[in-house]
């Protein structure tokens, strides 16, 4: 049965059993749809850090210093790549309308759409640290390795699965899907929430210690 576009781009990528066509080897179609999704926030924040770079000196002088300038800049970015979430978001959903496919049921959409959410704010968060050094044009190749790679590892080993990166934001990779090797969903959230609040301290440390970071 078609499970539609949210489910197929936003819900991640299922554990190929046995007869499916990508059992024993990485599932590159569902990998790439659900790279997709990653590859249009971090292009919508790029966008916003470029600009926000061309008037570093501005707001710099503006802030009065590294660390308000840094709350600034980390914090002012999650409503742009919020926003961009959801408009990618409502497009799968769009999409689903107009096709007439399944809609998928009330909770189950929540889950599938709140652990993609703050799995794309983590990322973001990670993305805007990294743009703060000299390998800032590396960083969404960096990100991409680690998701991808990350995902690969709990593809081979089911029993790390769970503790892979790059499966965290995947509804279909929780428990609620996968009983045995899934994640605990509000565990998963919590630290990554963690994860975000560890990037903004380490931000603020990064900034006041670094003369070519800025």
């Amino acid at each position: 049965m078609e499970k539609g576009f949210v489910y197929d781009y936003l819900a991640g990528i299922e554990f190929p059993g046995f007869g499916s066509i990508y059992f024993g080897r990485i599932p590159l179609v569902p990998l790439g749809r659900w790279l997709m999704g990653v590859a249009v926030i971090f292009f919508i924040a790029g966008i916003y850090l470029n600009r926000r770079r061309q008037i570093l000196l501005f707001e710099m002088v503006r802030f009065g210093g590294r660390k308000r300038w840094w709350n600034a800049q980390f914090w002012d970015l999650f409503p742009a790549a919020a926003a961009g979430c959801f408009g990618y978001a409502f497009c799968m959903m769009g999409l689903d309308f107009f096709r007439h496919t399944p809609k998928t049921q009330g909770l189950e959409e929540i889950l599938i759409l709140l652990l993609w959410l703050v799995h794309m704010m983590t990322l973001i968060s990670i993305f805007c640290l990294l743009d703060q050094t000299a390998s800032r044009h590396l960083a969404p190749a960096f990100l991409f390795v680690t998701e991808v790679s990350t995902y690969v590892v709990g593809f081979y080993r089911w029993n790390l699965s769970k503790y892979m990166f790059g499966n965290w934001g995947m509804y279909v990779q929780s428990s609620r899907v996968e009983k045995v090797y899934g994640f605990s969903p509000a565990a998963v959230m919590l630290f990554e929430c963690l994860m975000i609040t560890g990037v903004w301290r380490l931000g603020v440390v990064l900034v006041e210690n670094r003369d070519s970071c800025l």
